[in-house]
């Protein structure tokens, strides 16, 4: 195999679609003809028409091939990650089902042409469990497989990656139902998984299609929980459910979304986490027709802090606040803490009226003063807080400009008024 060549072509395909957004993305993945999975198909035979016969597919030339896309391309981007991923996944069920029509069909005396490398049709193929080829090739393949009858729902067979990876054996789980039960033991979860897949299962049937995948959170015989997304193929009266462990890919996609919220600086949330954060709020208050109440923080006389002690100290002096008011406020669960833009700080209150939102702020206040951050080119001698509050009481005035507003002016009479102090907007 020319490597380098196929790297490349896996490269360009990525290339192709890189440019479009993540949920744009899934939207393809999800649609089982897609112009995206019907490319990846034929990225695959393309690679595979340089093998002379069929039987000497390997899936670890292709998959080593990925990986080392993977590395070469260097790249923090969401959607090119997204795609290589995808790709991976794609190569190990297309692989796995092209080689077990091949397997299945020599034992039957048919040929199978270059033509029909695509799995798309779907054709059912023949089933003969008593094969011990094809009971090497569902051994050996290296994810976990379930083969279910769905006239009984019994578990025909599992493979060994399976046993592995989840713990059980078919003694443990001789049909769906004890599948179902070990793998999602509470009860309300368990109907969403049934309902979610038997929808997934109806339509592949009624459409001629894939198992679109479906990701569930299973529980091991050991009791640990493990992220899976589970697709799949039906063959004439019988299914074969695919897993794909993605609990490192969710936790990746967790840690970029935390870093896509996090301040750098100060170590909280940004502003953009906090526009979402009020957005949600605002809509709560809608339905719970409760008080939510903002504290507007402004740090007195930081530009002349910055400028005197230069910016290494700024920053450093902005860390120790922020900390701060999150500490100030941590005893308070739903309270919600962010940095709003330069040296201004936010406090987000849920359910909280004027004379709780005082308090924290007075709470914040005395910790702040008790921090004791030497200023100098103040009249007090060291770093100080200016405030202002606003609540909204009223769902229908819970516009976010309306609010951030009027706590903006509320800050702008406690500087007025000689810093160091608190105001509570009335309006």
């Amino acid at each position: 195999m020319d490597y380098i060549f196929y790297q490349q072509s896996i490269i360009n395909f990525i290339a192709q679609y890189a440019g479009n957004s993540k949920s744009q993305l899934t939207a393809m993945v999800d649609d089982t003809r897609s112009i995206l999975r019907v490319d990846a198909y034929r990225l695959f035979e393309n690679i595979l028409l340089n093998y002379q016969q069929l039987g000497v597919i390997e899936y670890s030339k292709v998959d080593c091939l990925l990986k080392s896309v993977a590395v070469n391309l260097k790249t923090s981007s969401e959607s090119e990650y997204f795609l290589v991923s995808q790709l991976a996944t794609w190569w190990q069920e297309w692989h796995f089902a092209l080689s077990m029509r091949v397997k299945t069909s020599q034992h039957n005396a048919v040929i199978v042409q270059n033509s029909d490398y695509s799995t798309q049709d779907n054709k059912p193929l023949t089933r003969q469990h008593d094969l011990s080829e094809y009971v090497n090739l569902f051994t050996q393949v290296p994810i976990p497989l379930c083969n279910v009858c769905m006239l009984t729902e019994n578990i025909i067979r599992i493979n060994q990656r399976f046993v592995d990876v989840f713990g059980y054996t078919v003694d443990d789980v001789p049909t769906l139902n004890d599948w179902w039960l070990n793998a999602y033991p509470d009860p309300h979860y368990l109907m969403w998984v049934r309902q979610t897949w038997q929808q997934a299962l109806s339509f592949a049937l009624e459409n001629d299609t894939d198992i679109e995948p479906q990701v569930y959170c299973v529980t091991c015989k050991d009791g640990s929980h493990i992220m899976m997304e589970i697709s799949g193929r039906y063959f004439r009266h019988e299914f074969l459910a695919i897993f794909k462990d993605v609990t490192q890919h969710l936790a990746a996609e967790d840690t970029l979304r935390d870093m896509a919220f996090l301040d750098s600086l100060t170590q909280i949330a940004n502003r953009r986490c906090f526009d979402e954060k009020l957005a949600n709020e605002l809509e709560l208050m809608n339905k719970k027709i409760k008080p939510l109440s903002m504290i507007l923080i402004d740090i007195d006389y930081f530009k002349q802090y910055n400028d005197n002690y230069g910016h290494i100290k700024g920053d450093e002096c902005l860390y120790q606040i922020a900390q701060c008011i999150a500490v100030a406020t941590m005893n308070h669960e739903k309270d919600f803490v962010a940095r709003f833009g330069g040296e201004e700080f936010v406090v987000l209150l849920p359910e909280a009226d004027p004379k709780k939102a005082l308090h924290s702020a007075l709470q914040i206040q005395q910790a702040v003063n008790q921090l004791a951050i030497k200023h100098e080119y103040t009249d007090i001698g060291y770093i100080t807080l200016s405030m202002g509050i606003k609540t909204l009481h009223n769902p229908q005035t819970g516009d976010y400009i309306y609010f951030a507003d009027a706590a903006d002016k509320a800050l702008y009479q406690a500087k007025r008024q000689g810093r160091n102090c608190i105001v509570v907007s009335e309006d």
